[in-house]
């Protein structure tokens, strides 16, 4: 949750949608961002300047560590987490499934790692659009982007529990019984 000082309003950090507040309803622009490295940023823009900070807060070298494992971790919710979901996780997929999720206007599917670990997916079900899913080369995070070249979509790396709890009526790929 996010909250602005000028109205008060309280927001959703994924979403950008005001809950409560003089903007309760409206949502903030949003755009795409890449997940990746230093290594791979620099791989692929040799020229990048890298600023460092020399602070370190407990609370961040804690996310440091934990964020290292998380791309390729199995996961875990710990017990206080689990007593603030106001309902079960969906069914469709383990909880802890870890995926990339894409938001396209109100549509929103996830597509879980394992089934693009081996090459790029391809998904033409997205109206007159073909999405592409790939890993990076050099640091294995995976990103998707649109066949004709246009922006690419809004996108999160995420467990299937956060994904479909923010998007309840997403699809699954590869799965037909979707809702």
């Amino acid at each position: 949750m996010l909250g602005d000082e000028e109205t008060w309003s309280s927001w959703d950090h994924i979403t950008g949608e005001a809950f409560a507040g003089e903007h309760a309803g409206q949502k903030l622009d949003w755009w795409s961002i890449q997940l990746t490295t230093v290594e791979a940023a620099r791989a692929e823009r040799p020229d990048l300047r890298v600023l460092v900070s020399d602070f370190r807060s407990l609370k961040a070298m804690a996310a440091g560590l934990l964020g290292r494992r998380s791309i390729h971790g199995k996961g875990f919710i710990p017990p206080p987490f689990k007593r603030t979901m106001s309902s079960p996780p969906d069914p469709r997929l383990d909880r802890l499934v870890q995926g990339l999720g894409v938001i396209d206007g109100d549509r929103a599917r996830f597509y879980p790692m394992q089934d693009f670990m081996a090459g790029p997916v391809e998904d033409a079900d997205w109206g007159d659009r073909t999405l592409i899913l790939v890993r990076g080369a050099v640091d294995g995070v995976p990103r998707a982007t649109w066949a004709d070249g246009s922006e690419p979509p809004m996108q999160l790396l995420s467990r299937w529990y956060g994904f479909s709890f923010t998007w309840p009526d997403c699809s699954v790929w590869g799965q037909t019984d979707n809702r």
